[in-house]
């Protein structure tokens, strides 16, 4: 539907058989397009089965509603002769380097300035991806009191590229890989409360149409994402923040950093919370995508991840002891934590944390970071982003601690740092029974509230 103003009430869609783009919307059960097309699709219940067979594709700046719906892709067969690429005109299956399989995603986001906003609706993927966002420019994909996920064993909620704005307020994520994956390099993605504040501010901001009756009755919801993987993966450069009473609970980490720049900030004041099922908060390693290999003029899905061997160089024009623009940066406010934090980047890249008012439990350090196997393509795709961690002393991976005021940190495990910063009320503390020491370029130094420590810093517990 194109250049104008449509509803679609109660429409009943069933699709089966393989797409052809869903880049383009060849395939999909709803099309808005066009910068001058607002598509409101109300009650609808849409089940897809087949490849590229999507049920709701937003492009070239419509905005597109989709409101008390039931939308459910299901994976198809490729074609024989199919062979996985890249070039989004032959894009049939996800890429694998993203720890995904699958040949379908429930909907998508493309083109410029579009708008797609999905309300008091389910939205599902076998695998791949929910609510995704592919290229373009000034894309806003929003979840409002909707429940999003997968129904087979790898997929994720949302995605967010380029400059993509991505809210979810109020939703319940049931996600087999990841909530939301941040490919960059300047997303902004929010996962909050759905207050009768915030649904009425992008009901005007978004041109969402709801009426006072309509507004009336939407309920303020916290948001619950449950992942069989990893909470957040970044892949690509941007900002996350998580409020309101949020809460993430992830079988393995809660944030993989794969040598990105991040700006994450948790506030915990609502009741937000981090629950990772391996005891890891936030994880940074190197990337391990290998990228797609060219093939008789085309980008083809046939790289190999392989384990880097030896230490790193250190590389003498690169401070690990100072805040770059481009760190891993994450901020955490008034929230209690138990959970470790690794940096185990080897080229150039600082993991930079902040604590205020807030309490964390567990080993934050610099680490070598390996993956489980030395060889990743697509036979064990799922092997991508799991590592081990031994902690070892900073290379080019320098860790710095911020603890502001009315904040403790009680150090679990040995902790190799590069600067340690603490306010005159924060403290640093080891489990009950033992005790903390720290030295600094090998000399055994006092913790002092208020001090400032920056080179080689050690902490152990005994």
């Amino acid at each position: 539907m194109k250049d104008g103003t449509y509803t679609l009430k109660s429409p009943a869609v069933s699709l089966t058989g393989n797409g052809r783009c869903d880049f383009a919307g060849y395939g999909a059960a709803v099309v808005g397009t066009g910068s001058a097309t607002t598509l409101v699709v109300d009650g609808a219940r849409i089940t897809n089965k087949g490849v590229v067979r999507t049920t709701v594709v937003a492009d070239d700046g419509a905005n597109v509603i989709v409101k008390n719906s039931r939308l459910r892709a299901r994976n198809g067969t490729l074609p024989a002769d199919y062979r996985a690429t890249v070039e989004t005109p032959y894009m049939e299956s996800v890429p694998w380097m993203l720890g995904l399989d699958g040949n379908v995603r429930a909907t998508n986001l493309i083109g410029a300035g579009t708008k797609a906003t999905y309300i008091n609706s389910i939205v599902q993927s076998e695998t791949w991806g929910a609510l995704s966002v592919e290229g373009g420019s000034g894309l806003q994909l929003t979840a409002i009191n909707s429940s999003v996920g997968n129904t087979g064993t790898y997929g994720y909620g949302t995605y967010a590229i380029g400059d993509a704005t991505v809210r979810v307020l109020g939703s319940q994520f049931d996600v087999g890989s990841y909530a939301t994956i941040c490919a960059g390099p300047a997303a902004s993605i929010h996962y909050g409360d759905s207050t009768r504040e915030a649904v009425a501010a992008l009901n005007s901001s978004l041109g969402l149409g709801l009426t006072k009756a309509e507004l009336a009755t939407v309920p303020a919801r916290i948001t619950v994402v449950n992942s069989g993987h990893f909470g957040f993966m970044f892949f690509g450069a941007g900002t996350l923040k998580l409020d309101g009473g949020t809460v993430i609970t992830s079988a393995q980490t809660t944030f993989l950093n794969k040598g990105q720049q991040t700006s994450i900030t948790v506030d915990g004041s609502d009741g937000a919370q981090l629950n990772p099922g391996n005891g890891i908060i936030l994880q940074m390693i190197e990337g391990d995508d290998p990228g797609p290999v060219h093939v008789d003029g085309k980008m083809m899905n046939v790289g190999v991840y392989t384990e880097p061997t030896g230490d790193p160089a250190k590389d003498g024009s690169f401070d690990p002891t100072s805040v770059h623009t481009a760190d891993g940066a994450a901020t955490f406010t008034s929230i209690a934590l138990a959970g470790d934090f690794y940096n185990g980047v080897r080229a150039g890249k600082n993991m930079v944390l902040t604590f205020e008012d807030s309490t964390v439990r567990g080993v934050i350090s610099a680490t070598e970071a390996k993956h489980r196997v030395d060889t990743i393509d697509s036979s064990n795709f799922y092997e991508l982003g799991q590592v081990t961690n031994t902690v070892k002393p900073a290379v080019n991976n320098g860790v710095i601690v911020r603890l502001n005021s009315g904040s403790t940190w009680t150090v679990t495990g040995t902790s190799y740092l590069t600067r340690l910063t603490l306010a005159a009320d924060a403290a640093v503390r080891a489990v009950s029974g033992k005790s903390v020491t720290m030295t600094v370029d090998g000399t055994q130094t006092a913790i002092e509230a208020g001090g400032v420590y920056s080179g080689a810093i050690v902490l152990t517990v005994g």
